[in-house]
């Protein structure tokens, strides 16, 4: 049957997870549409992000992003006694 057919192939092949995620944002786009009654595309709701999109981060960056987290011990320069 073509069931069989179907968990044959997925069986040998898994579900990638760019697959996955573009089924369920999709869903969330479509739930999202019914409740609100405007649309909304279904990239605003993906969980894996565009690989050209993102941009390597600086040293200073990286520290400005590290200070903000609480109780977070910064190590460097900065946290020698003195400084």
């Amino acid at each position: 049957t073509e069931l069989g057919e179907w968990a044959e192939h997925f069986g040998k092949n898994s579900f990638s997870d760019m697959l996955l995620d573009a089924e369920f944002a999709t869903l969330k786009s479509l739930i999202s549409g019914l409740v609100t009654g405007t649309h909304h595309d279904a990239e605003m709701f993906s969980l894996i992000t565009d690989p050209e999109s993102l941009h390597e981060k600086t040293d200073d960056e990286l520290m400005i992003l590290g200070e903000g987290i609480t109780g977070g011990v910064r190590y460097g320069p900065d946290s020698e006694p003195g400084h």
